[in-house]
């Protein structure tokens, strides 16, 4: 029976904070090779990776149905109901993948080349996208796979799987945008890539891991079972409210740098660079924040609900303390910092100021996902797509009127982040304390 002591929530999520820092390491990489490539395709890469992201929200919905369920199935003690949830969110997901591939190729060019306001960033855009786009089927299985372990409380076999994701993003990244080791020099295309082949390689490992392992027998994972109507509608009836959150997250994204692409080539790859940095930050906080999510889950199964705030003040603690440190390091050293991801003094100077304001986003991050996901992890999906929706068009307005109405520069933008999430711990705190969610069943 699980208990949400210190030791059990740390040993759930710290191989998710190494899961998240290799799988971050592929964006970061990205931005790396690419400052050192062209400022055209690092401006083009924020873009590219919040149309990436936009085009995963359905996948992000259904990923987030099969793992409250599964974590719901844990804690009633229903393998067999594991097993079944996970097959079908599998059928589910390939399909929404192939039409975001049919999306990208046949849509987003024209899309593209109506809203960018340079031809140069459109192209590139697009030279990434029309090959990282056959990741998505993979990157939706890997979350599948993600979801199962975390709600089997087994996350270690990620650790292995992101390493893999990294290397192979690295060493294809290094070869295929500036042509080593006798291969074409490809640029940004050299990129999307890698990022495939990463992904490919990371389902391959879980894969061989899930047959090892023998959950095909005990959960029934992997099984051509029939369609079982009952079970899809329950997922996409859960899934539905927090695809559309996910749309409204990642939509948010597209919007932000959407917002600074108007301001020059320049501004954007500053902001490529920054949100870089910021997604490094976020590791930790996303780690136990996931954690948080299925373990209020298999709580709820437990109908031990007075051990949510527990979970939920210790999971804080944890989380804080992950991301204390790395903040305190780039306070100290902010130009050492952001060295890491571009040799141009230009560009450095340009995002110190923007480094400061994401560095008091990441600390009001920490309560606010806390109590995000613990409201996500009631299954009161349709609250956390309320919650989002708010965050997004305060952030949106705020970053709009800094940029276009008061004419401010990039840290006055990122400040909306700041707006953001204070907003986020706000409502999310109030909903989860109003008990509202008591109504739902799993």
């Amino acid at each position: 029976m699980f208990s949400p002591t210190y030791r059990n929530i740390w040993s759930v999520s710290w191989p998710l904070i190494i899961a998240g820092i290799s799988e971050t390491v592929v964006e970061v990489t990205d931005a790396i090779f690419l400052a050192r490539y062209g400022q055209t395709e690092l401006a083009a890469l924020g873009l590219a990776g919040a149309i990436y992201g936009l085009a995963l929200f359905a996948t992000f919905g259904l990923v987030d149905a099969v793992q409250i369920v599964i974590g719901r199935r844990v804690g009633q003690g229903d393998h067999a109901g594991v097993g079944r949830s996970f097959n079908q969110g599998l059928y589910l997901l390939a399909l929404v993948s192939v039409v975001m591939i049919a999306l990208i190729w046949l849509v987003l060019p024209l899309f593209t080349r109506a809203v960018l306001s340079s031809m140069e960033v459109h192209e590139a855009v697009n030279a990434y996208l029309r090959i990282a786009a056959f990741g998505l089927l993979f990157h939706a299985a890997n979350l599948a796979y993600s979801a199962f372990y975390v709600g089997i409380s087994r996350t270690r076999v990620l650790i292995g799987a992101t390493l893999v994701l990294a290397v192979v993003n690295i060493v294809l990244d290094y070869a295929l945008i500036f042509g080593n080791f006798g291969l074409p020099e490809l640029g940004i295309a050299g990129a999307g890539i890698a990022s495939l082949g990463a992904e490919l390689a990371a389902f391959l490992f879980i894969t061989v891991d899930v047959v090892r392992r023998r959950y095909v027998g005990t959960y029934g994972l992997l099984r051509l079972t029939r369609w079982d109507a009952a079970i899809a509608k329950h997922l996409v009836g859960i899934g539905t409210p927090v695809g559309l959150e996910a749309l409204v997250e990642t939509g948010r994204w597209f919007v932000f740098f959407l917002i600074i692409e108007q301001l020059g080539e320049q501004s954007l790859a500053v902001a490529t660079i920054v949100f870089s940095v910021y997604a490094l930050f976020l590791i930790p906080v996303d780690a136990f924040s996931e954690s948080v999510c299925s373990m209020v889950s298999n709580l709820l199964g437990q109908r031990r609900l007075d051990q949510l705030r527990p979970l939920i003040r210790r999971a804080m603690v944890l989380s804080l303390a992950g991301v204390l440190p790395i903040l305190l390091v780039t306070g100290a050293v902010p130009d050492w910092v952001l060295a890491l991801f571009t040799p141009d003094e230009a560009l450095i100077e340009a995002a110190l100021a923007s480094l400061l304001v994401i560095m008091l986003a990441a600390l009001i991050a920490v309560p606010g996902e806390a109590f995000y996901a613990t409201v996500a992890g009631t299954g009161d999906t349709w609250a956390v797509f309320g919650i989002q929706l708010v965050v997004t068009l305060v952030t949106l307005t705020l970053a709009a009127v800094a940029a276009f109405g008061l004419g401010l520069g990039l840290p006055w933008i990122w400040a909306a982040e700041v707006a953001g999430w204070a907003i986020c711990l706000l409502v999310a705190w109030a909903w989860f304390r109003s008990g509202a969610w008591q109504r739902l069943s799993v």
